[in-house]
């Protein structure tokens, strides 16, 4: 009886293939040497996905198609549930054994088939997924194992073979049966591969979902079957059992959870998607493979109900399994894909065809079916992990119909695979098919499924080496053979070829899955007449929401480039850029070109924000460092500048570093032919920032044979000290293998000088090392680089321990962490990222060590002299002074050096050495003058601060000539008196100026009035006596500047107060901002002594970076 069942199926699914042989009218017809290309086409993306894997990633799990590398479990971070997938058993190999045999590729079916033997196994102290592990590796490893027997007997191939996957997937199962141990017989979710349910983890472990249960009947009586071991089947159709026992008796309908020991349902919600789709196609299945009839009554009773209660036109809405006419929620999954194939398995066309039509136009609005949309066809879940389910019945339509449309429906499939999925190392999932931002992700099904069903589509059964008429494909499209029905799981004994069937062939029909009345209706082109009603289904759902062409995406988006620019405009968006080289995007509807290109910007800034998000869920990129050696006056000293990381390319993690010499593109940005392409190959190249994305500079340089790359900034004064840390983002795809790094301008220059004074240099791209001194690394090694690179020789690091010491006596200071940019940068284009603490506060981001000298014991003297100054200092309580300042538009004078200009960030370390103190002209007077005036002129807060850190050294030598010398004990307010006094009348006509030394340049001004005091009382009476200033200038009416403002305030409403409650308001908002301020900055460095608080305060966190001209920078109110 058993054979004869699934003999009377076989019979129904060959005359689909004679009845519905005739092509449609007005279908769309395919050529057979189109048919021929794309079957082929459809061979190479298997092999590209394959080939990748096999080089990068075997004997693991997956492979990472971005990254190019292994994904072990619990080797890369937890991505939860779906890691329980793997269990380092190989599994996209066992996975994708069989659709080698589909493909024809017995030689490389063979490899692989040695490959398992000799490297699988299961001996693992892993929680995997009983559900996951069953339908890929369990399957996987029978499918082999069968197709290898097959082949032999077909061909004489792989005479070696002698069961071992059959062996291997015994010794699965096995591992997987203590989920089993459950009162009801419903297994649990997951099991340890080596502890069974005795694992710590699964202590809590009650729930599992309908499909996880009832997706285990194939394979398990597969295996009792080819075993003679009747448990599996036993302990699988036990699950069944329950299943259906559980069902509401109203409805006849299935919740998505249960519980495993009392078999109450803790999710009722009802449906055919995720959590309970297999569950339906495995109770068809099972009736096909095992001949139970039991198995066919439960499938249309359940489907029955489905039909009844949640198909709704094409729609397959989810319903309370105990209120069947009240929807559960507004959304499809991806998941209901299959259902349309499981129809086609039943014989129900009709209906079939009309979800698949509206599931297909939701494909071509987004270019791949969302992980789940709502009921007017938006994205719900964006994501596509290039799921087969719509392909499998695409795929068993067309074997029904014979339609070519389907053929054309696969065609557009397998060209967003290619276009918007294939990257150099695979086929990467869609982490959100509306910006179209690839995963670090391949499923093994993938090559198991996906890549199967759409070979098959395009191949014919002459293109094929085994006949899959004698097979039926589960769940993951692995291969069983229809023969096992002929084997008892009691006697596995196989029953004879031929048995003699005496039903009437109309009765058969009617009780075989695909019955023949629904499958012909009456006329051949039935299938485009059920297409044509749906052909604007889903635009018509949602009339205001046009299906518009995409001139531009976000993804797709670069700022050098001026077409993108302009397709900006015409879309209502401006672009400002800020001044750490980030930009903002404004969308004004009204400025677009027209509306539909008001409502492209819309999706334009939406994807945008999906992409800044996607962005910060990035891995952090700790800083990297360019190093080389630098010769001064016969001396060697080893130069370290800090540098960004790139999110693409070879990863400077650890000990791993790129040397080599060093030179200028030509021409500098590398977005074009270089004119030295020769000189490029074997060389790490200097490039600039600006004109095309930082991943394509790589790719070319990478073409021409450099071994690495560093990008400058090409916004002049930044600095990595005063500057969010950029990390170079890529395109999505990661096909670059050399090192890329980014050097802002100001540190660029340091090498720059160092290229030009020795044009063979060679330098060290690394990662970051911190240095574990106990003490922060700025205090350590303080060394300047001017402009003219001016380098002043450091105290001795010992003297330096001793100076630490002395002020704090545990010798330990506890520091903060900053929070650092990540910018993900599409050339000129840069968003925040994610936090970083690999930056400490007080780093420069250039650093000098000595490390050799033509004398050495000279050196070696040097340094012991210094030390005994450094002591001598120490008895006198002189300690060294170290001050951060912003030098802007002025020239600082050290003794044999050059002038310094620019907004660079200059550190100033005084009281060291006498050669380098600043020099002071003979004439006080005139110097005094020259100071004010410079103050008197100084136009923004930053120019002040210039003026006043050389007014508050001038007085300081002055008194210090005089024997004056301020200490702490014996505190002197002169001259922070007199720079308060300068400060106020300074400020009087452009209060502005006081409200941002009071807020954006806290910090500066705090470390300025600190160097001009030694007493706290004095620089907290200087700090209010300011606030107080500001306060008296907020209740006056504002006064004419008589300076052109750096800014023009919009004009105020005719009639508008200039004073009142909310000035008052927001003054008082300002002074507590303000006041919380200093608290903190006094907080960070309670104990500390006054001298030396300055250049600790040079990294405050929150500060803009101080090179930045007031103009561009905002108040903190």
């Amino acid at each position: 009886m058993c054979s004869t069942f699934y003999i009377g199926a076989l019979c129904v699914l060959s005359a689909s293939w004679l009845v519905l042989s005739a092509p449609e009218a007005g279908s769309q017809s395919m050529s057979e040497e189109e048919r021929l290309n794309l079957k082929e086409e459809a061979k190479e993306m298997f092999y590209h996905a394959y080939t990748a894997y096999m080089d990068n990633a075997y004997p693991a799990d997956e492979l990472m198609p971005l990254s190019c590398k292994a994904r072990w479990r619990d080797s890369e971070p937890s991505r939860g549930d779906i890691d329980e997938t793997l269990g380092n058993f190989s599994l996209t190999l066992v996975d994708s054994l069989d659709t080698l045999v589909v493909l024809g590729d017995i030689e490389e079916f063979d490899r692989a088939l040695r490959l398992v033997v000799r490297d699988v196994g299961f001996d693992h102290d892993l929680v995997v997924s009983v559900f996951e592990t069953n339908i890929r590796m369990v399957g996987g490893l029978l499918s082999g194992h069968i197709m290898a027997e097959h082949l032999n007997q077909l061909y004489g191939a792989l005479g070696w073979y002698r069961g071992e996957l059959l062996t291997l997937a015994k010794d699965l199962a096995t591992r997987l049966l203590p989920a089993f141990n459950t009162t009801t017989g419903i297994p649990h979710a997951k099991v340890n591969l080596k502890y069974g349910m005795k694992s710590p983890k699964l202590q809590g472990s009650r729930e599992t979902c309908t499909a996880c249960a009832g997706t285990i009947i194939l394979e398990f009586a597969a295996l009792s079957r080819l075993t003679g071991d009747p448990i599996f089947e036993e302990k699988a159709r036990q699950a069944m059992d329950c299943l259906w026992s559980q069902r509401h008796r109203g409805s006849d309908l299935v919740g998505t959870v249960l519980n495993v020991h009392s078999g109450d349902w803790v999710r009722r919600d009802s449906g055919v998607g995720a959590g309970i789709d297999s569950y339906y196609e495995y109770l068809l299945k099972a009736y096909v493979l095992l001949g139970d009839e039991g198995y066919l009554e439960r499938f249309n009773k359940h489907y029955s109900a489905v039909m009844k209660y949640i198909s709704q036109g094409p729609m397959l809405l989810d319903v309370h399994m105990h209120r069947p006419h009240t929807t559960s929620r507004n959304f499809m999954d991806a998941l209901l894909a299959f259902w349309p194939g499981l129809q086609v398995l039943k014989g129900d066309i009709k209906p079939a065809i009309e979800t698949h039509e509206m599931l297909y136009q939701v494909i071509q609005r987004h270019n791949f079916l969302p992980e789940a949309f709502t009921t007017d066809f938006q994205v719900h879940w964006g994501q596509h992990p290039l799921r087969p389910e719509f392909l499998e019945s695409t795929y068993l339509l067309y074997l029904a119909t014979d339609d070519p449309y389907y053929l054309r429906v696969g065609e557009q499939v397998l060209r967003s695979l290619q276009k918007h999925a294939w990257v150099p190392c695979g086929y990467a999932a869609v982490k959100d098919v509306r910006t179209g931002v690839h995963e670090d992700r391949m499923d093994s099904f993938v090559l198991a499924e996906t890549f199967k069903y759409l070979y098959l589509l395009f191949a014919k059964p002459s293109d094929l080496i085994i006949d899959l008429d004698q097979f039926i494909f589960t769940t993951e499209a692995h291969l069983l053979p229809l023969s096992l029905a002929r084997l008892s799981n009691l006697t596995v004994v196989p029953g004879p070829d031929n048995q003699d069937t005496a039903q009437d062939s109309d009765v058969e029909y009617a009780r075989s899955c695909p019955n023949a009345h629904y499958l012909f209706p009456g006329r051949h082109e039935f299938a485009e007449t059920i297409r044509r009603p749906l052909k604007n289904f889903v635009n018509n759902v949602c009339p205001s929401r046009k299906t518009i062409k995409r001139k531009l995406r976000a993804s797709e988006f670069q700022a050098g480039n001026s077409r993108h620019m302009g397709l900006l405009r015409d879309m209502g968006i401006t672009i400002m850029a800020l001044p750490d080289g980030r930009v903002q995007l404004l969308h004004t509807s009204s400025n677009a070109k027209s509306s539909d290109d008001a409502e492209e910007g819309l999706l334009f800034m939406q994807e945008m924000i999906e992409l800044s998000k996607l962005q910060q869920e990035q891995p952090e990129n700790p800083p990297r460092v360019v190093s080389f050696t630098r010769w001064v006056d016969g001396h060697s000293s080893k130069v370290t500048i800090q540098a960004g990381p790139a999110q693409f390319g070879l990863d400077l993690k650890g000990d791993v570093q790129v040397s080599g010499p060093i030179v200028k593109a030509r021409h500098l940005r590398a977005c074009d032919q270089l004119e030295n392409e020769k000189e490029v190959r074997g060389k790490i190249v200097i490039m600039e920032r600006g004109d095309c994305m930082f991943i394509e500079k790589a790719r070319r340089l990478e073409a021409l044979g450099a071994i690495g790359g560093i990008v400058l900034d090409n916004t002049p004064g930044t600095s990595a000290a005063s500057s969010p840390m950029f990390a170079m983002s890529g395109d999505g795809t990661n096909d670059v293998s050399i090192p890329l790094v980014f050097l802002f301008s100001g540190d660029a220059e340091v090498l720059l000088k160092a290229l030009q004074e020795n044009p063979d240099l060679e330098v060290v791209l690394s990662d970051y090392v911190e240095k574990d001194w106990g003490i922060p690394k700025d205090i350590c090694s303080y060394i300047i680089y001017l402009e003219e690179f001016v380098f002043l020789t450091p105290l001795p690091y010992d003297v330096w321990k001793a100076y630490i010491r002395q002020l704090m006596p545990n010798g330990v200071l506890t520091e903060e962490r900053d929070e650092v940019d990540i910018a993900s940068e599409e050339e000129g284009s840069s968003k925040e990222g994610s936090k970083s603490d690999h930056l400490e506060e007080g780093k420069g981001s250039v650093e000098e060590v000595e490390v050799d000298g033509k004398d050495a014991s000279e050196g070696a003297g040097e340094a012991g002299e210094a030390g005994e100054a450094g002591e001598a200092s120490l008895e006198e309580g002189a300690m060294p002074q170290v001050i951060s300042i912003i030098n802007n538009r002025h020239q600082y004078h050290f003794q044999g050096s050059e002038s310094v200009s620019n907004d660079d960030l200059v550190t100033v370390v005084e009281g060291q050495h006498e050669e380098q103190a600043l020099s002071v002209p003979q004439d006080e007077a005139l110097k005094n003058q020259e100071i004010l005036k410079e103050l008197e002129e100084a136009e923004t807060a930053e120019e002040i601060l210039v003026a006043a850190v050389r007014y508050v050294n001038l007085r300081q030598e002055q008194e210090n000539a005089k024997g004056n010398t301020p200490l702490l004990d014996h505190p002197s307010s002169s001259i922070v008196a007199e720079l308060q006094s300068l400060l106020v009348r300074k400020t009087a006509s452009d209060p502005s100026l006081l409200r941002s030394l009071l807020s954006v340049h806290l910090r500066e001004l705090m470390a300025v009035l600190q160097q001009a005091t030694p007493s706290p009382a004095d620089l907290d009476a200087s700090i209010h006596q300011l606030l107080n200033q500001l306060s008296a200038f907020s209740t006056k009416p504002p006064q004419e500047s008589t300076k052109k403002p750096l800014m023009t305030a919009p004009a105020s409403p005719q009639g508008a107060a200039q004073k009142g409650d909310f000035h008052e308001n927001r003054l008082e908002h300002l002074t507590e901002k303000i006041q919380e301020k200093i608290r903190k900055l006094k907080k960070k460095y309670e104990g500390l002594i006054p001298q030396h608080i300055e250049g600790l305060l040079s990294d405050f966190e929150g500060t803009s970076p101080p090179n930045t001209k007031d103009a561009n920078r905002k108040d903190e109110l």
